[in-house]
């Protein structure tokens, strides 16, 4: 049996005190549509204290200069049907629209998704090929962070002295870019994802003047290829070269085995993927 408290602060101080005087006993909850199964299922300790962050006014969707500020509090469904999001960065709003049903959407939060840690947040991932920065807030302030640092460090470091993420700034896509998504799943909607590959490129032509590609649900958490840096940029996008990065992409990968999918069908279907989003540049 839980012997939860709840808690609604009515403005970010204030969660943020009162997180940092709860301690590891606080558990921010927003949409709860991971935190909620969690506590059906019995995985979670007892005598915790939820702090909902509902009420904080962070699910906004704004244009600052040259970048999108998405607060983290703002639904997936929202997210999607944002035409800033929409107009500046589709790649984001393509991997929103296909996570979870439509039900969930409305509910799950871009927060959220960072918050569960998984090695399949198709939102993660999406932000992360953007070049997104985490913006977290705390009762010592404010901290910047790109978000593959981000789900790399420690909680008690990057969520140290009540720490909550505020927003995320993500930089608009430019003329000279461009962006893929693809997703592999069991099913159109309502499924995990099995993997996902994304990318952000500027190109010159044929020529990759910069890339970043990201590969999902094939390691602890989302991450940037190096390899796909070090071996496209500068080079002329052939299928003989886009053949050799989908190999060689592969040594970064510790891809694992559950319900969806084998360790050997992930990197099998990786393979296919990178492919498909590489072949979108040529």
């Amino acid at each position: 049996m839980l012997n939860e408290t709840f808690h609604a602060p009515g403005d970010l101080s204030q969660a943020c005190s009162l997180i940092s005087d709860l301690g590891e006993k606080a558990i921010i909850i927003a949409g709860g549509t991971d935190l909620m199964v969690r506590f059906n299922r019995h995985r979670v300790n007892r005598n915790v204290a939820l702090v909902y962050v509902g009420k904080l006014g962070l699910n906004f969707i704004k244009e600052e200069q040259d970048h999108i500020v998405i607060g983290a509090c703002a639904n997936l469904a929202d997210i999607t049907a944002s035409a800033l999001v929409q107009k500046k960065i589709p790649l984001l709003a393509r991997a929103c629209s296909q996570m979870a049903s439509p039900a969930i959407r409305n509910a799950a939060t871009l927060g959220g998704n960072l918050g569960t840690n998984a090695r399949n947040a198709d939102g993660v991932a999406a932000l992360m090929a953007l070049g997104a920065v985490v913006v977290t807030a705390s009762t010592g302030g404010e901290i910047r962070m790109p978000i593959e640092a981000f789900v790399t460090t420690p909680k008690k470091e990057k969520l140290a002295n009540g720490g909550i993420v505020k927003q995320f700034e993500v930089p608009c896509l430019t003329a000279d870019e461009r962006w893929a998504w693809e997703k592999l799943r069991q099913r159109q909607g309502d499924s995990r994802s099995i993997l996902s590959v994304s990318l952000r490129t500027k190109m010159a032509g044929n020529i990759c003047k910069s890339m970043r590609l990201v590969l999902g649900s094939m390691a602890a958490h989302p991450f940037v290829s190096k390899t796909a840096a070090e071996l496209l940029e500068g080079k002329y996008i052939s299928s003989e070269l886009i053949d050799q990065a989908a190999k060689e992409i592969l040594s970064e990968t510790d891809p694992g085995t559950d319900s969806r999918a084998s360790a050997w069908y992930r990197a099998k279907a990786a393979q296919v993927l990178i492919r498909r989003v590489l072949s979108q540049l040529v």
